[in-house]
């Protein structure tokens, strides 16, 4: 498929979905914290914009700040991630993000980023662990630094492999590059909007339900589909690289941070505490 058609290809694919699941206007319109945007990312990879955005308001809820964050328990974390898969790597992704944060800045604010250059900000983000993850990186370009930039998890790719527009076993970077080429940066966010209501609504792993597709009339899945016993879910190429404890049944213990004065956790309830 030429670049051109493979453009004309996903706008008729947006026209499609977009008639379907009506996107919301206020995904498009949120501008979050890069600390925010990379908490939202680990969150937000393979499940839903809602349920990251919930995740994010139980942080912000339920811990006095992120340092109480840093110095919590992965079961602690885990509470705010209830409901997630892989909630145990996402709780220690989260902390030991923040923990890399302190022992670098001695704060929790990387807001100075997005007053620079892309990529001099892309560089930087790019020395912690979990900005390995490209759908990570991808969020916070998109959600904080006003890059370019429509982030690929398992469930789209699955999703775009389907309908032809990948071939099998591309992994996420690639597949990036490729949607930011034939995308406009006006559309971005919207198209991943409504490309994860698919992948979550009939584009799903395993047999995906077809029948029930806007797309059936243009998926090459659709119109041809594969033999039952043939549907095997085919990992990207860049899963085994992904970040450090993310295929790991439990976390893996991390090194101990060192302590600070701001480092004691607060009382919960302590009566007139300020976030």
């Amino acid at each position: 498929m030429a670049t051109q058609s493979k453009a004309q290809y996903l706008t008729d694919i947006h026209t499609i979905l977009k008639k379907r699941y009506k996107p919301k206007a206020e995904s498009t319109s949120t501008r979050l914290t890069v600390l925010e945007a990379v908490v939202f990312g680990i969150c937000h990879e393979d499940t839903s914009r809602e349920q990251a955005t919930q995740a994010l308001a139980r942080f912000k809820d339920d811990f006095f700040d992120w340092n109480e964050v840093r110095v919590s328990s992965l079961e602690e974390i885990q509470a705010a991630l209830v409901g997630f898969p892989n909630a145990d790597d996402r709780a220690y992704r989260v902390r030991r993000f923040l923990r890399q944060l302190f022992e670098k800045t001695y704060s929790f604010t990387l807001e100075a980023l997005a007053k620079k250059p892309l990529k001099e900000s892309v560089k930087v983000l790019q020395e912690y662990e979990v900005l390995a993850s490209d759908y990570v990186l991808a969020t916070v370009i998109q959600g904080s630094l006003g890059g370019h930039a429509i982030p690929v998890d398992e469930s789209s790719r699955r999703a775009l492999e389907r309908l032809g527009v990948v071939d099998p076993g591309t992994d996420a970077a690639t597949t990036r590059a490729l949607l930011e080429r034939a995308v406009p940066k006006n559309r971005g966010v919207e198209f991943a909007d409504l490309l994860e209501e698919l992948a979550h609504d009939t584009c799903v792993e395993g047999i995906p339900d077809c029948p029930r597709c806007d797309l059936r009339k243009v998926c090459p899945t659709a119109l041809h589909p594969p033999k039952a016993a043939s549907i095997v879910a085919k990992p990207a190429k860049d899963e085994t690289k992904a970040v450090k404890g993310s295929t790991a049944k439990s976390a893996p213990a991390e090194p101990t941070p060192a302590l600070d004065p701001a480092a004691t956790k607060p009382a919960k309830g302590k009566p007139g505490r300020s976030k």
